[in-house]
């Protein structure tokens, strides 16, 4: 992302070259200063504290810790060390595209977001939630939630622009168009947001169809409700991406 990068690491100071691998997220690269520096180090203590709140939920991505990188003595990089997760909803949309997930997938993703987002919402936290954001678990045969620098507390979003496009619902749409106008909103968005969201990542999901492209091109601006109709009357029921012994039932 704009504010952190992710690697693949292993422990070697633990003496057992088996570890197993981890996820690195790095919120500083060496060279950047200024406004992006700031933001990097708000987002890194954004996050942790996110996380930190959220932990022990089966559908959110595992904290191990927190360090600090040197690249020199006033240049100190924050990062965080996660579980290292698998294979993205974003990457699932490539792999089925224009013909959709498998219903049986579909039926577990949707399942484990909503179990997530009712975890997060209890909390009085609202989510980016995008394809990106969700990754398929292995190791506990379900989908979990990442990337919580985007995410805002109810009654205090300390966040201008919210979501992001594609996945923007209507109320968040109006107030980042107003601040990019240099207004303000009267009221702020809810956790409801994350619903739309969503609601269009799982009718991509059946359709193998980015739903705003669609949306925008100009066969379908004279009659928006027939996207829907479209989705259903073409949609084909594929091979999962992930094999079905991985798949809880649902």
């Amino acid at each position: 992302g704009s504010l952190a990068s992710v690697y693949r690491v292993r422990c070697c100071c633990c003496g057992n070259p088996g570890s197993p691998p981890s996820a690195l997220k790095q919120f500083l690269q060496p060279g950047t200063t200024g406004s992006a520096a700031s933001a990097a180090q708000y987002g890194f203590r954004k996050e942790m504290a996110v996380l930190e709140q959220l932990q022990g939920h089966r559908n959110i991505v595992t904290s191990y810790g927190v360090f600090t990188i040197h690249f020199s003595p006033n240049v100190p990089s924050r990062c965080l060390l996660l579980e290292l997760l698998g294979v993205s909803v974003s990457e699932l949309l490539l792999y089925s595209s224009h013909q959709g997930c498998s219903m049986r997938m579909i039926q577990h993703c949707a399942r484990d977001v909503l179990e997530a987002l009712a975890f997060l919402h209890h909390e009085g936290l609202s989510h980016d939630l995008k394809p990106r954001n969700i990754l398929w678990s292995a190791e506990n045969e379900c989908f979990k939630l990442i990337d919580f620098g985007l995410s805002f507390k109810e009654g205090n979003q300390d966040v201008k622009y919210i979501q992001t496009d594609r996945y923007r619902a209507p109320e968040a749409e109006l107030q980042n168009c107003l601040a990019q106008a240099g207004l303000q909103s009267d009221t702020q968005c809810t956790s409801a947001v994350d619903l739309w969201s969503l609601g269009i990542i799982l009718l991509e999901m059946v359709s193998g169809m980015k739903l705003k492209h669609t949306v925008r091109s100009q066969g379908w601006k004279a009659n928006s409700s027939a996207i829907i109709d479209h989705i259903f009357a073409s949609k084909a029921v594929v091979n999962a991406a992930i094999p079905a012994y991985h798949l809880r039932d649902c």
